[in-house]
């Protein structure tokens, strides 16, 4: 019996080591992920502000085109860069690599939309102060809340990117989202991803408390944007990262372009199901799913996001379901499936629990818009006897059409390519886009590495048109340079 305890004590020391070393790992990457982007998108926002509203829309929309594509395919593209002795150490770099990537373009539009008059700047350089004094002890201080909101919806993303680390992490990189799924899927070990999912909701937890304190609170994404002081180092970090980009999608692009005979025998592979069929449906029918599923998230978020956006007192419990993870979304969902009438637990599965988490993204675009309009205006309006109906269609609708254009481009951009969730719900003839590019990518022959680039390459094309649409500004003869 004594053995028996010793061996049972043992375990369960292991166990509960294995859990603290995965939430170590989970925390680390996204607070480090969070704490890079937001210094070096801080000086790119800074050079953005100080371009016109042409080149300003076309650079603000390049750098924060990774931040719409699937993470899961910005792994999938970087894998040249790991070599073939990958170690943990090296693949947990890669991933923050790959998450800074991905979120500074998002960081610099934060910090371009939230500057300051730059009458109120070159006040203080006139009082002898340096560019960098001024940045320091003038702007960040009154800057702080939307550089703290945007730290900490990086951290809940790149805590929960789960698409990202199994596609670059190879199985060497384990966070709390990847063995929940392990946990769950190969080895039915439903306690245990249950302790997991507790550890990540602490994680979230914390996450939310850190940021409150710092005072975060929801800023423009796009937005009329003030002129600023220069920024070299700014102009450079750009370039760098803009470079970055371009590598990025000439890599999807060449593979499309070079591989399975060219663009257009690609172009007609995706209508069938890949090199002896390994799919169970075509590309073009995972595209519809997908498409479907993102049509109904974003009528379930947008609706919701308005009305939250519109409440006087704002909170920071809107941001919360960025931090549960899409794969304990999923997996919940799973399991309640199976208690659920055969009828109701179909497709519709999947974007429920996509507009989960893609309700703060909304809330995040449309709560400052909202705050903006003038409370006159609608307060007279419905003094005169307009319904709220009215007032929308007729004021608050035809001037915060922007950022209502952009709230539903990036829901509609993050549920076509959204995984975590989609790899658990997503099943059979329900596979999404995401899931037929992934598994197109991870296996072998140039038919399927083939059609997975040209599917990709069709995504990234999307996306770019999207936000060079909602990324344009409104000009006037005294806003050109």
């Amino acid at each position: 019996m004594l053995l028996i305890g010793s061996v049972g004590l043992r375990i369960g020391q292991t166990y509960l080591t294995t859990s603290l070393e995965l939430l170590a790992t989970t925390a680390f990457i996204a607070v480090v992920s969070s704490a890079i982007s937001l210094i070096l998108g801080y000086p790119v926002g800074n050079f953005l502000a100080t371009l016109g509203a042409k080149s300003r829309g076309f650079l603000g929309a390049l750098l924060v085109l990774p931040f719409l594509l699937p993470p899961f395919l910005i792994g999938i593209t970087l894998l040249p860069l790991r070599g073939d002795d990958l170690d943990s150490n090296l693949g947990i770099l890669l991933i923050i690599c790959a998450h800074v990537v991905m979120n500074v373009g998002f960081v610099a539009r934060i910090v371009a939309s939230s500057q300051l008059p730059l009458e109120q700047l070159e006040a203080a350089r006139l009082d002898g102060a340096s560019n960098f004094l001024v940045r320091l002890r003038v702007s960040l201080p009154q800057q702080r809340a939307a550089l703290a909101a945007a730290g900490l919806l990086i951290a809940l993303y790149s805590a929960t990117s789960y698409g990202l680390v199994i596609s670059l992490g190879q199985g060497v990189v384990a966070t709390l989202e990847t063995e929940i799924a392990i946990s769950s899927l190969r080895d039915l070990d439903l306690s245990r991803s249950f302790v997991l999912a507790l550890l990540q909701t602490l994680l979230t937890l914390t996450l939310f408390v850190f940021a409150q304190r710092a005072g975060a609170k929801p800023t423009p994404v796009f937005g009329e944007v003030p002129s600023s002081l220069p920024s070299r180092l700014g102009a450079v970090l750009a370039l760098l990262f803009v470079l970055a980009i371009g590598l990025i999608i000439w890599n999807i692009a060449g593979r499309a372009l070079s591989l399975n005979g060219g663009l257009l025998q690609n172009l007609a592979s995706l209508g069938t199901k890949g090199a002896r069929e390994i799919l169970n449906l075509t590309v073009l029918e995972a595209g519809a799913n997908s498409l479907r599923n993102m049509v109904v998230a974003s009528l379930i978020v947008l609706p919701l996001a308005w009305i939250a956006a519109g409440r006087q007192r704002s909170s920071l419990l809107y941001v919360l379901p960025i931090g549960i993870s899409p794969v304990v979304l999923g997996l919940g969902f799973l399991i309640l499936s199976g208690y659920l009438p055969r009828d109701l637990s179909g497709w519709w599965l999947v974007p429920l629990v996509q507009s989960i988490f893609l309700f703060p993204l909304a809330y995040q675009i449309i709560r400052p818009a909202r705050l903006g309009m003038s409370r006159e205006i609608l307060e007279a309006a419905q003094m005169d006897g307009a319904t709220k109906l009215r007032v929308f269609g007729s004021i608050e609708g035809p001037i915060l059409a922007r950022p209502l254009a952009a709230a539903a481009a990036f829901v509609s951009l993050a549920s076509l390519g959204e995984f975590g969730a989609a790899s658990f719900l997503a099943t059979g003839s329900g596979a999404t886009l995401p899931l037929v590019i992934f598994r197109l990518a991870s296996r072998p022959g140039e038919e399927n590495l083939g059609m997975a680039m040209t599917a990709a390459m069709l995504f990234v094309l999307l996306a770019l048109v999207v936000v060079l649409l909602i990324s344009r500004e409104s000009q006037t003869p005294d806003r050109e340079r």
